[in-house]
Formats: C-alpha cells, structure tokens, sequence
C-alpha cells in the first residue's frame, strides 16, 4: 500500500496574515474593488492577534501559539475572531512543521465554513493525507469520499480510494474504484496510466472476484496490449479457473504463442509438452525451437534435451500420416478437428482453416472448441474478419473468455 506524501508547501492557502491585504490591481485602468468591511473582532482577540502578527514577523512562531492561546480563551467568540485565530495559528503550525497541530488546526478551518472552494479541496486532500500516513484508513478514506464529492470529475482521488479499499479487505469497491478513475481520465480527454489496469485486474485476480476478472484482463488488453500484459491476463485467468483439461491448456498456449506473450522456461516447456502429451509433435517442436532461439529454453537441461528428442523422433511419422488423415477428415468431422490441429500445429493455417471448417456444427463436435480453433487458425492466416465471427461464435466455458481476448487481438 503506497502512501500519500504530505508535501505541506502544496497547500496553498490564502495568506496566514492576520489581517488581509487586498490584492494588487493587475490593471491599473481597471476600478479598485471596493475595500473589504473589517473583521468584527471581540477587543481582547484583537490585541492578542496583533501580538501574535508581530511575533510572526519576528519568526517567533512559538509565541504566535501562545498569543492564540490567549485569544482562544476569551468567552463568547465571534466568527470574525474563530477564523482569524484559527488562520494565525495554521501559520504558525505550518512553520513549525507541526503536523499535528496542523491537522487539528486544518480542521477547524473548515468548521468556519469560510474556506473557498478550491482551498476546501485542498485541505480535504491534505486531511486524508495525514490520516494514510498514520494508517488511519477509515478516516482517510472519508476525506477521499469527499474529495470524490467536491472534485466529481477529479480522477485522482479514485485511485487512491481503490488502494485505500482493498487494503481494508473491500475488494469488489476497489475494483469499481479503479474503473471509476479510469472513466473519469479517459472523460476528461486523457488517457489513463497503464498501472491503473494492472492494478484492478489484479485487484479481481487476488480477491478472488470471480465475475470480474475477465473484465478487468479485457479491459488491460484493450488500453494495453503489450506481451506482457498478454501474458499477465492469459496466465492469471488461466489460473483462475478450475479444473482445466489439456485441451483447454493447450488453447491458452496457443494465444499466447500468438500474442507473443511465451516468456521464460516455464511456458515454453509447459506448451512444449502438452502438445506432446496431445499427440502434436510439431507444435512441441515450434515451442521448442521458438523457446531456444528467445534464450528461454537451453538444451544443456536434461529435460529440455528429453522433449526435443521426444518431438523430434515422432515429427517425420506424424508428418507422413497427415495426408491419409485428411482423407479421412471427409467422412469424419473428428478426424477433420484432430488433423487441423496438426497441421495448425506445422504452422500450415490455411489448412487447418479447411480441416476446421470441416468440423464446426457436425454433430459430435464440441462448437466452442471447434470455432475458438478455426477462429484462431484464420487468425493466424491473417483472415482478421473471418477469425473475428468464429470467435463471437464461441459460448461458454472458458473458451468463451478466451475468444474475447482473441477478439482484442484480432480488432474485433
């Protein structure tokens, strides 16, 4: 949890003099405003206060307290002698770096009611600071609830709300919190910074808000798209979800194949030997391949060694039984499905996308497995159109969720 720096020299209030001085004209054709009526001052306050602005001018900010002190203490004050206490002694607290005394003192201001606008959002913001920094949490994120009242179109304080929420354990509000803050920057005509996506899909991922960490990994991927965030919501919604057979497996594997997001050993293997295990030796061998030529996979690691070996002795059979499968594809959607992820698996996609389409809708044929694949072989063959209605064919399951990425990747 980040904390908020209290950077005391922002708060930019009005003079802390005890009696205002009017502006200066900043042009001297233009009428003089008219003179402020004087404070009403109770007679005690004021001598007390006149002392206490000459030892401000003296830098004696100690005995400025003191001289408030007096002034505090005489009955029945006015609202001319509570503010114009008050405003000497955050002067006073602001030089002496006192932050207690300020926080105190910055609340009493706003009890005057006579704080402008824009110094009430600042000193708000200030508030809320100094209760993050003491890890008061409810207290902070009050005044950040107010903030979010007198700034509606201020982003800035939503995401320090999100923060602020999940650290207290209300997950589901900082998910909403951070696309708040996102709709207002983006309302305002700017676009919002990569770390606020990040931050709120992983907000749904480790509060286990199931129905909206695939929103939150859509939303990354539409603002986004790099292969590391690729690769952040492939693998995190993969990991959510329970229970995934190979098959499954092996279509996360694909889109991060082509979304360039297989990165380290880890993958690399992990897509090497579930095609393996699946009976598609050819794609073991591209992930295989693929991982040494990027340094993330070396041969001097036995197990490396053991799949390339493994790929590569089952290549040339696998290769030469691919024409008599197709034949067969003809009067069998299942084999038609099977041999276009073998040739999918070559890197032939065009292929693959005629051996796909063979399958889609016959009977026996899992429609969302069948559409995902063809989809992405058109894909992969640069079809985007073509792959973008496959993909929004696709209902259901986890597949359906991998569509929607698929979807961002192709532009649909």
């Amino acid at each position: 949890m980040k904390k908020l720096t209290l950077h005391l020299g922002a708060i930019l209030l009005a003079s802390a003099a005890i009696i205002a001085t009017p502006a200066l004209a900043k042009d001297k054709k233009e009428a003089a405003a008219p003179a402020p009526a004087p404070p009403k001052l109770t007679k005690a306050v004021q001598l007390a206060l006149i002392e206490a602005q000459k030892l401000q001018a003296a830098g004696d900010f100690k005995g400025v307290l003191a001289k408030v002190a007096e002034a505090e203490a005489v009955p029945n004050p006015t609202p001319d002698d509570v503010f114009y206490t008050v405003n000497a002694k955050y002067g006073a607290a602001a030089a002496l770096k006192d932050n207690a005394l300020l926080e105190d003192t910055m609340k009493k201001m706003l009890a005057t009611g006579r704080i402008s606008p824009e110094n009430t959002v600042i000193i708000t913001r200030q508030l809320g600071a100094f209760a993050l920094n003491r890890n008061d949490y409810a207290g902070a994120i009050g005044y950040f609830e107010q903030l979010t009242k007198l700034k509606p179109d201020d982003a800035g304080p939503w995401e320090t709300l999100a923060e602020m929420y999940f650290s207290t354990g209300q997950k589901a509000k900082a998910f909403d919190a951070y696309g708040t803050a996102i709709a207002k920057e983006t309302a305002a005509g700017r676009k919002p910074t990569e770390q606020w996506y990040v931050r709120r899909f992983q907000f749904a991922v480790d509060g286990k808000l199931t129905d909206k960490v695939v929103p939150g990994g859509v939303d990354l991927l539409k603002a986004y798209p790099s292969p590391a965030n690729w690769r952040i919501a492939i693998v995190l919604v993969r990991d959510s979800l329970p229970d995934l057979d190979e098959q499954t497996d092996l279509d996360f594997l694909r889109l991060q194949a082509a979304t360039d997001s297989l990165n380290g050993e880890k993958d690399y293997a992990e897509y090497a030997d579930t095609a393996l295990r699946r009976g598609f030796p050819g794609e073991a061998q591209f992930a295989i391949n693929d991982g040494i030529a990027k340094k993330s996979l070396s041969l001097t690691k036995p197990y490396v060694k053991e799949l390339q070996v493994a790929a590569n002795s089952k290549v040339p059979a696998d290769k030469a039984s691919l024409p008599g499968l197709e034949k067969d594809s003809k009067a069998s959607p299942k084999a038609a499905l099977g041999t276009a992820d073998a040739y999918y698996g070559y890197g032939d996609y065009a292929k693959a996308v005629t051996l796909y389409k063979m399958a889609v809708g016959k009977p026996g044929i899992d429609p969302a497995q069948a559409n995902l694949r063809l989809g992405a072989a058109l894909a992969r063959s640069g079809d985007n159109v073509g792959a973008a209605e496959s993909f929004k064919a696709v209902k259901g399951g986890p597949r359906e969720t991998l569509a929607q990425f698929w979807l961002i990747k192709v532009g649909g």
